[in-house]
């Protein structure tokens, strides 16, 4: 017996759609079901695809005026998996993604990516079932493209406040205040530091955060001067073990090409800081 795959893109029934219309409405009905897509949001996700055979010729998605809840998402994940028997693999020729912007967690991210040659496959189950699942690029089948990020600092900083109190009261405290200072960090990097205000009870503490994150000519990521503390004895006292487990990323490096498929080369990484923090990407 097959065992059921969890991170198929599941379409419905098969055959595989017989238009490009269907297969459009196909994709956007399944990225809604599967991507944590807010409902009252929902009608504003937009598909366009092409098809010739097994390939994709054209994807674009465009999640303009979309919100998304990585809750809802993480819930959706592993519903819609199911044993393949069947497989065939496609290409997208031209895949874009475009958000201007889609809301994630209360911040709105302007999102702009373009693919080339997408490897992916056409899988169908023993009962009928059919869906699309992501094929690892390979230098045999690699994936040409570029993608820009660009996120409000104020957006982040009220997104971390949201998170970390949800966070605190998680941990049986009361978030009364954070402060979050987003700064570039040399030519291409960002530092962050953070201060927040938690109470229970009586107590009352100030904790501060520090990370700095930098991208190197090499396409390196290193994290340095990462500090969790507290003025306050008792709260610092607590926190030992988080910074034991914190400690243990200041000065780690993450090769970003070696961590990537094969056939996913990045040629150039770039973080800037101003009003937004904006990331770009290129792969060749």
């Amino acid at each position: 017996m097959s065992t059921p795959e969890t991170d198929i893109l599941t379409l419905g029934a098969a055959p595989r759609p017989s238009s490009d219309a269907e297969l459009s409405a196909r994709l956007r009905d399944a990225l809604v079901a599967s991507a944590g897509v807010e409902p009252a949001s929902a009608e504003r996700v937009q598909v366009t695809a092409t098809s010739s055979g097994a390939d994709v010729p054209s994807l674009a998605v465009d999640l303009t005026g979309v919100t998304l809840s990585p809750r809802e998402a993480r819930a959706a994940q592993g519903t819609g998996g199911f044993a393949v028997v069947r497989r065939e693999r496609g290409t997208i020729g031209s895949l874009r993604v475009d958000a201007h912007p889609v809301t994630v967690v209360g911040a709105g991210a302007d999102v702009q990516v373009e693919a080339t040659d997408v490897p992916f496959e056409w899988v169908e189950g023993a009962g009928g079932e059919l869906g699309v699942v992501g094929v690892e690029p390979d230098e045999a089948h690699a994936v040409h493209g570029s993608a820009r990020v660009a996120i409000p600092v104020r957006d982040l900083e009220a997104a971390a406040e949201r998170v970390a109190a949800q966070l605190a009261a998680a941990n049986g405290l009361r978030l009364t205040r954070l402060d979050l200072r987003l700064t570039p960090a040399g030519a291409n990097g960002i530092a962050v530091v953070a201060e927040a205000q938690v109470k229970k009870s009586l107590l009352s503490a100030t904790v501060e955060a520090a990370m700095t994150a930098t991208v190197d000519d090499a396409l390196g990521v290193t994290v340095r001067d990462v500090r969790v503390t507290s003025r306050n004895p008792v709260v610092a006292a607590l926190l030992g073990a988080v910074r034991s487990k914190v400690d243990r990323y200041d000065g780690r490096r993450v090769d970003l090409v070696a961590e990537l498929p094969a056939g996913l080369r990045l040629t150039d990484v770039t973080v800037t800081v101003g009003q937004d923090v904006v990331l770009t990407a290129r792969a060749h």
